[in-house]
């Protein structure tokens, strides 16, 4: 996803859900956020984080981008994208190679790569083009908090839907 696209952004909204968690909603994607997340909306993309003390370092984010796909948006150009992604970091770069996986009803390009973002950061990437939309999601945990961490990412993974309103709700 270029940063020049315009994306969609809409109202966050958060209801309760079971165990702990709160599901998270704009206006093109929902799923359940772990207790304690917080989501805001930063210019163009709403940024999820864990609970932390204000001003130090957090240790793992969660990123959700979307917009009106363009003529290079598609799954094949997302894997190439992120296999050549991989390539550039070399051999300790890919820790999951670029894959198709459904979550949902919806077939996603899937991969986790070392350092891609931050230095010590693994990314997981998830992207699809679906109801209109080209969407992005990406979680992000510092090598040392990410087994801390990943039952936030499986939740919020394994609950992913794509909405299929977001035109009526803008």
């Amino acid at each position: 996803m270029h940063a020049t696209a315009t994306c969609l952004c809409a109202l966050l909204v958060a209801l309760p859900c079971s165990a702990g968690a709160v599901e998270f909603q704009n206006s093109y994607l929902r799923f359940e956020l772990p207790a304690g997340w917080t989501c805001e909306l930063e210019k163009t993309e709403f940024v999820c984080n864990p609970p932390h003390v204000e001003g130090q370092p957090v240790g793992a984010i969660m990123v959700l981008a979307a917009k009106i796909p363009g003529p290079d948006d598609g799954l094949g150009t997302y894997r190439r994208h992120l296999e050549t992604r991989g390539a550039e970091l070399g051999r300790h770069g890919i820790v999951k190679a670029p894959s198709y996986t459904t979550i949902g009803d919806a077939l996603w390009v899937d991969a986790t790569l070392r350092g891609a973002e931050i230095s010590g950061y693994l990314t997981r990437y998830l992207a699809t083009v679906k109801h209109g939309l080209a969407i992005l999601y990406t979680f992000s945990a510092h090598e040392t908090v990410r087994s801390e961490v990943q039952g936030a990412a499986l939740l919020a993974v394994s609950t992913l839907q794509v909405k299929d309103t977001w035109r009526r709700e803008r």
